[in-house]
């Protein structure tokens, strides 16, 4: 389920894109500095809840993390029994829980559960974290910041494409859907009844995807693309006091986290 923009007057949709890229990689780098999982899952339950306050619908928010569910518990039984008692320094995230199978194959050790739960938190918070910076954040934005870096334009322009073009294909293929609703057709059955309907919406939904690109292709040059390297800037970052007050607090979270990573807070 793909997201886009949604305006809001929120104080992440008021900060600075810069400001919210130094936040979410502050914080996905938190989510690999311990072991233990309560700290990721405090990370991953705040990342949760901030997309029904930037107006994501909670259905919206049930089709994002649907498909991530297999993916996460999958990740989470192979890593917990990849872990055994010797991988641990403490007896009780050594301690083995029960033995897969027979007699002392597979131990399932309380560390290898939390290590396991470790990373399906780590993806949770990613995924919700990503999902936040693109419905809090317009698209001029980021292209704003890629000039900003001196990124080829061919470069910025061919991403902002892929940032509008792929939430455009993906309302094509719903309203595909509702048509074939619509006649009577039985979309509608799990996740096999989903892979067939999708097979059936992929010629409409070539076609629609050739057809826009040819459009893409023929504004662009009724517009002139090319004859200049540096186009004019529609969109310009200006920072507002908040952007700073909220650098400072992510420097004294950082700081606060190695802290606790010297004194060995939240090791297993």
């Amino acid at each position: 389920m793909f997201l886009e923009y949604r305006p809001g007057t929120s104080l992440l949709h008021r900060m600075d894109v810069r400001t919210k890229l130094l936040v979410f990689v502050v914080a996905v780098v938190l989510t690999f500095q311990f072991a233990h999982p309560l700290p990721n899952a405090l990370l991953a339950v705040g990342s949760l809840l901030l997309l029904p306050a930037l107006g994501v619908p909670r259905r919206q928010v049930g089709k994002l993390l649907a498909p991530l569910t297999p993916v996460v518990v999958l990740i989470l039984v192979f890593a917990a029994l990849s872990r055994g008692p010797g991988d641990f320094g403490s007896s009780s995230s050594a301690r083995v829980l029960v033995h897969l199978w027979f007699g002392d194959g597979l131990p399932l050790t309380v560390g290898g559960l939390a290590h396991g739960t470790n990373l399906g938190l780590r993806i949770l918070t990613m995924v919700c974290l990503t999902a936040a910076l693109i419905v809090s954040t317009p698209v001029e934005h980021f292209v704003a910041l890629m000039r900003m870096a001196r990124l080829p334009f061919p470069v910025v322009f061919i991403v902002m494409t892929a940032l509008r073009f792929v939430p455009t294909m993906q309302h094509r293929a719903n309203q595909v859907l509702d048509a074939q609703r619509a006649r009577g057709a039985k979309i509608d059955g799990g996740m096999i009844g989903a892979i067939r309907a999708y097979t059936t919406i992929m010629v409409p939904l070539f076609s629609t995807g050739i057809r826009m690109s040819e459009e893409l292709a023929a504004a662009m040059l009724n517009r002139g693309y090319g004859i200049t390297r540096q186009p004019t800037a529609l969109t310009i970052l200006r920072p507002t006091w908040r952007d700073p007050a909220i650098a400072v607090v992510t420097a004294v979270v950082v700081g606060v986290v190695v802290w606790a990573r010297l004194t060995g807070w939240g090791s297993l």
